[in-house]
């Protein structure tokens, strides 16, 4: 979502140079940099048990699935042990997560998706991951759909309401909105 929002960004408006700062999706995470004022906008787990928190304006983006992600060719994928890390998620996620007795707990747990994906490339483990987590995926990974009921992410944008009539801020939402689209 971000690199190619920013590669267009590039493209139309030259002269800025944006900085980013990935930032762990725990507490207050992104948001809470922008509501610190150390970031003028934030990509966030946004919507129900998330909303967008007081004295910032944000919108959905998109909404994207989760997938079981296992190593290729595995014969029995849920019977590998659980590679996973910590992230803000929605409480239908939460459930969802309760619901499934067929998920053990994590024997490895990792500070971000980056490693899960690496952890499971090598072999390790299976993860559920979201979508974005897995543009780019290793041909060492399969991917599988956890079904109709399979739970999603709402991301999104946040900033505060003076910093969304900025120059800046307005372009890279509208590229970000176009990258989603």
């Amino acid at each position: 979502l971000l690199p190619a929002a920013l590669e267009r960004l590039a493209v139309s408006h030259p002269g800025l140079r944006p900085e980013v700062r990935v930032v762990r999706e725990l507490g207050a995470g992104t948001a809470g940099e922008v509501v610190e004022g150390r970031a003028d906008v934030g990509i966030a787990t946004l919507g129900g048990t998330s909303p967008v928190p007081a004295g910032l304006i944000g919108h959905v983006l998109l909404e994207e699935p989760y997938s079981l992600v296992h190593p290729a060719g595995h014969p029995d994928p849920r019977s590998l042990p659980l590679v996973d890390w910590h992230e803000n998620c929605g409480s239908y996620t939460r459930e969802w997560w309760r619901r499934q007795d067929w998920i053990p707990s994590a024997t490895v747990l990792t500070e971000d998706d980056g490693a899960v994906l690496s952890m499971v490339s090598s072999g390790h483990g299976m993860a559920i991951m979201p979508a974005l987590s897995l543009t780019g995926a290793p041909d060492t990974v399969e991917i599988t759909d956890l079904g109709r009921e399979r739970p999603t992410r709402s991301v999104g944008y946040v900033t505060t309401p003076e910093l969304a009539f900025s120059v800046a801020v307005r372009a890279l939402i509208r590229e970000l909105r176009a990258a989603c689209a």
